[in-house]
């Protein structure tokens, strides 16, 4: 099967984290400034809500199946339009993507389907693919129990009119034999209380509760959410527990 989604890429951790980019950019208005372009293209990274381009969400527009393009990590020279760029995982007219970086005629892409752990991200045809402008995110939007590979987040009603209760553990590992009979499993979690701005919330972990997350320093566990169309981003800064464990990826709702 060459559909995306059924032919994850290996992610960050043992069972796979994505990553993705994009613009946001309504139709009509122009993508994001290309930055200057690596030596090797890369486009398999989990996508940033931090730092780097805005992210975007889009759905493909071209017919048939647009295939997802190689970056120059796995072969010189990619992406271009050759056959030996083009990879065998593919999306469909109207799947929903995250979209972000763009390299020429290229945009960094990520996908994740309605089952499965796994999301794809990689370099898509810039002109297979529509920008949407972004949709208006309620509180009741992030309600939930949102899931990743080795990543669980749930989202509740604050005790305060207009906040959210989010808590969240992760692991590194877990999905190793080798590494849970070793009893090396890394751990990881993180709370907070915050007041969403739209489809953006963001907070530290301080000693005596929640923090904007300007406030925390590198040691603190910081946290950056986005709600993308279906998905829930997830941004950390590598603090939120053990060795390797982070919350970074595309989250699907679960209940």
């Amino acid at each position: 099967m060459n559909h995306a989604h059924s032919i994850p890429r290996p992610g960050l951790r043992s069972r796979g984290l994505i990553l993705l980019a994009i613009l946001a950019a309504a139709p009509g208005t122009a993508w994001a400034q290309d930055r200057e372009a690596s030596a090797k293209n890369e486009c398999r990274r989990t996508p940033s809500l931090s730092e780097g381009p805005a992210l975007g969400f889009g759905r493909i527009t071209a017919t048939g199946r647009t295939a997802f393009v190689k970056d120059g990590l796995e072969k010189r020279g990619c992406p271009d339009a050759s056959a030996e760029c083009r990879e065998r995982a593919y999306l469909v007219t109207g799947d929903p993507v995250i979209l972000g970086e763009r390299r020429g005629g290229y945009l960094c892409a990520s996908y994740r389907g309605a089952k499965g752990d796994l999301a794809r991200t990689g370099w898509i045809p810039a002109d297979a693919v529509a920008a949407e402008p972004p949709a208006p995110v309620t509180l009741d939007d992030w309600l939930g129990i949102w899931t990743q590979a080795e990543g669980r987040i749930q989202v509740k009603r604050g005790n305060k009119p207009g906040t959210l209760s989010i808590a969240g553990d992760a692991t590194w590992g877990a999905g190793s034999p080798e590494q849970v009979a070793r009893g090396s499993v890394h751990l990881g979690e993180m709370s907070g209380t915050v007041t969403p701005k739209g489809d953006s919330a963001s907070f530290a972990m301080g000693d005596k509760g929640t923090l904007p997350v300007e406030k925390g320093d590198e040691t603190t566990c910081k946290v950056w959410l986005r709600r993308f169309g279906p998905w829930l981003v997830v941004e950390d800064n590598l603090a939120c527990g053990g060795l390797n464990v982070s919350f970074r990826g595309v989250y699907r709702r679960e209940s």
